[in-house]
């Protein structure tokens, strides 16, 4: 059986068609195709502004700037999420502030988050882990009585919801990937979204050197800059990927929740295995993810795997253990062991009905022995 990887991306005939395009038009810094990217991730997400930007450190990094938050503040961001989140945070010269995570939607932790507010406490960062939310109502309602600001890491919750509403678009902002593992992807590149429009013109002035998007229209005040801004602009060249990658979403959303229900049917009889709680009606995730009873049995389930050439990915290690954002473990007990017997399965939208039926095979067969 050939390699059978974690993650890969599904680009075809469709995607070299618009990149060519750009190349046949000679305008390759972003233009037509990338607000063409923007008003189809409007449609869909189901918001006013959105705005491309280099990747997803960056989108949080923007989002955070344009609410103003800086030296002195406080962000609270979840313990188990990708470094990029807390990263996010400390380029603004803020301090990220762990927080634990409760374990159904492996989202940080309502009750610990309210004994962490302190009077430098800005906003709020909130982590769709595999694209699973908290109650984003209540936690709006305890922003909005606490004068915080929510912000939203939704690199993993594309086609993902919390009620009538896509994850994302309940804060102030939000900031989404399309990195290479991401359901739809422009190699790197991010987007941030709102709908407030003097957050949205924040974004496109930090984005681009500190001018304004009407100035920049003007040619006598096209090296006009108001404010500090920085060379975070999309191409042409991602705006084509994202056109024809937005085209196949609602396959790509498909097939993800299809591989889930495949994996589940197969592989939850086995006493070892956890499924984590997903409501596929609203929920879209990222990778199919389970838990193992213990992390020696992860750790030789994926060497079992690797072997038979599946391969699998570990779920994030949780910050506090990460030397920049070293804590005592004690704080974060449900963080450790979620992160410890976390395990991402195969979830490419490329897999085969075989290839699925070989690696749940081959899981089965590691349990039986």
């Amino acid at each position: 059986m050939k390699k059978i990887f974690q993650i890969e991306p599904s680009i075809g005939i469709k995607e070299k068609q618009e990149l060519l395009s750009v190349i046949e038009s000679g305008w390759y810094t972003e233009a037509k195709k990338t607000r063409k990217f923007e008003k189809m991730f409007t449609e869909f997400i189901g918001i006013k502004y959105a705005c491309a930007v280099t990747s997803g450190t960056v989108a949080l990094y923007l989002g955070l700037k344009s609410l103003g938050i800086g030296y002195g503040d406080e962000v609270i961001v979840p313990d188990l999420t990708f470094v990029a989140s807390p990263n996010a945070v400390e380029m603004t010269g803020a301090k990220p502030v762990l927080v634990d995570i409760e374990p159904i939607a492996m989202n940080l932790d309502f009750n610990k988050l309210m004994k962490l507010i302190t009077k430098k406490t800005k906003a709020v960062m909130l982590v769709a882990h595999n694209g699973r939310s908290i109650n984003i109502n209540k936690l709006s309602k305890f922003a909005k009585k606490n004068n915080l600001f929510l912000i939203e890491d939704a690199a993993h919750a594309i086609g993902s919801y919390y009620g009538k509403h896509h994850i994302g678009t309940q804060s102030d902002v939000a900031a989404f990937s399309f990195s290479i593992p991401k359901i739809i992807t422009t190699g790197q590149g991010g987007m941030v979204i709102t709908n407030k429009k003097n957050i949205y013109k924040k974004l496109l002035t930090l984005k681009d050197f500190g001018r304004s998007f009407e100035d920049k229209q003007k040619m006598n005040k096209v090296f006009v800059h108001d404010t500090i801004g920085y060379n975070f602009k999309f191409t042409e060249f991602q705006a084509a990927m994202g056109v024809a990658q937005m085209n196949k979403l609602s396959s790509n959303i498909k097939k993800k929740k299809e591989l889930y229900k495949f994996y589940k049917k197969h592989l939850s009889h086995i006493p070892e295995i956890e499924f984590v709680e997903t409501n596929l009606k609203e929920q879209t995730i990222w990778f199919v993810d389970i838990l193992l009873k213990t992390e020696k049995l992860k750790l030789k389930l994926m060497k079992f795997l690797e072997q038979k050439n599946i391969q699998t990915r570990p779920f994030f290690p949780p910050l506090h253990t990460l030397p920049p954002y070293k804590m005592k473990d004690d704080l974060f007990k449900v963080s450790s062991s979620i992160s410890k017997r976390g395990l991402f399965l195969p979830s490419s939208t490329t897999l085969t009905k075989s290839q699925l039926r070989y690696v749940c095979r081959k899981i089965n067969e590691f349990f039986e022995q």
